[in-house]
């Protein structure tokens, strides 16, 4: 019997109460003139100190697997990752950051993490081929931060080093308490992912920054076209659905990308053109093929299709006459990125009648002047960090176990829950401006 209740006590626990130890001292002593005064003070406290301290810790974490102590290793490589997150706070709460400093944490990280790798592919955990990929990519990008004017962690690189951490967290569980059907088949796609983002953190520092916000639409561009492909072709609708999740995942950085480093003239309309197609056309194609009838399923997917179309002009015109430069925290009508969140996730997991009055409502509402909160800029800041990860990396774990067994069903109750929350928000949710 696979022990959960024992992984609770025994590691669950401890890891929470060691998060939590740090978060209320951090808060807690931190917070007055004369605390930031002290901490500033005390060189040993400040985040370049942190940083270096964690140099040998994943070195020291591979011996204590070696000699057969693997929850001790367990314990302690979490004790020095949580760290990661004791000197950001630091360095913003003190205006401690420094130049160097971008360079020393990631550093510092990447001396956490990929000896454990290496070890773990060494004893045949890993794919080494994966492994290799992956540091290569690490090692390049690390580098790069020596001769090129960008130096801090860009949003790729922190999306994998938090997956890196999910993923030895993952194989940890199985090196204490042997083997885990649910949590082992999501290994070899989170190293898959991981590989992935590390070739997109190392990518993009060799960019222009004003190319950044053009490349995540290019790329969202390109996971719509993808998802049209898939349904098209005759493939099971929920591939394509996975390229709208990954759309959506990139269109929520592309306008962070374009406010803080600018983009091409005309990289907004590029922007639309993009979210067309991921949200509007190939939603459209999912919502047309989930119905029996093929007339009724063209004609509902065609009306939500004209709605996306419409809300996207709609939106770019009433921006440039009302002189607004960059992004906005609420908008008129629900967003397309919501509306195929919607219409997508209830016609894959529920088609028929339901999904059809929903793919309705949601087309309505996209055209509606009911008023939306902008979910990256005025919801997620609000939601605590802890939260935010805690959920993202069990979602994603879902999500991994999900590919590797191709059964999605955990993932899309999850997400049909989460587009529900969000098309009542307005009833809910204080919108501010």
């Amino acid at each position: 019997m696979i022990p959960y209740t024992t992984i609770l006590l025994e590691i669950a626990f401890p890891v929470l109460l060691m998060l939590g130890a740090e978060r209320f001292v951090v808060s807690r002593f931190m917070r007055t003139p004369g605390q930031i005064a002290w901490v500033r003070a005390h060189v040993w406290l400040h985040p370049n100190s942190i940083s270096r301290a964690r140099y040998p810790m994943g070195f020291i974490s591979v011996l204590l697997l070696y000699m057969d102590f693997p929850r001790s290793c367990f314990l302690f490589f979490t004790f020095w990752m949580i760290t990661d997150i004791t000197d950001g706070d630091i360095a913003r709460r003190c205006d401690l950051y420094t130049e160097e400093g971008e360079t020393i944490d990631p550093l510092s990280d990447k001396l956490m993490y990929i000896p454990m790798l290496v070890y773990l592919a060494w004893i045949g955990w890993f794919d080494p081929l994966l492994v290799g990929l992956f540091i290569l990519f690490d090692v390049i990008g690390q580098a790069s931060r020596y001769f090129l004017p960008i130096k801090a962690a860009n949003l790729f690189g922190k999306a994998k080093t938090f997956l890196v951490v999910v993923l030895l967290i993952v194989l940890g569980l199985e090196l204490i308490y042997g083997p885990l059907p649910l949590l082992g088949r999501a290994i070899q796609p989170l190293l898959g992912m991981c590989a992935f983002l590390a070739f997109c953190s190392t990518a993009f520092k060799l960019i222009p920054n004003y190319w950044y916000a053009n490349i995540l639409s290019l790329m969202n561009l390109v996971c719509g076209l993808a998802g049209c492909w898939v349904i098209l072709s005759g493939r099971p609708p929920v591939y394509a659905l996975g390229l709208v999740f990954l759309g959506q995942f990139l269109d929520l950085f592309d306008g962070r990308a374009a406010q803080r480093w600018g983009s091409t003239p005309k990289g907004e309309v590029f922007d639309d053109v993009a979210d067309g197609t991921s949200f509007g056309l190939t939603v459209g194609l999912i919502v047309a093929t989930s119905f029996s009838n093929l007339w009724l399923g063209a004609a509902i997917g065609g009306l939500y299709l004209a709605a996306v179309i419409y809300r996207l002009i709609r939106f770019v015109v009433e921006k440039r006459k009302a002189g607004i430069i960059g992004g906005v925290t609420t908008f008129s009508g629900m967003p397309s990125p919501g509306g195929a969140l919607i219409a997508g996730v209830t016609c894959v997991l529920i088609p028929g009648l339901v999904s059809g009055l929903l793919v309705i409502a949601t087309s309505l509402l996209m055209i509606s002047r009911v008023p939306y909160a902008h979910f990256g800029r005025a919801i997620l800041p609000k939601i605590p960090r802890v939260v935010r990860v805690l959920f993202l990396g069990g979602f994603l774990f879902l999500l991994a176990l999900g590919v590797r067994r191709d059964q999605y069903l955990i993932p899309l109750i999850i997400s049909f829950l989460a587009a529900l929350a969000y098309l009542a928000s307005p009833l809910y949710w204080k919108n501010e401006e």
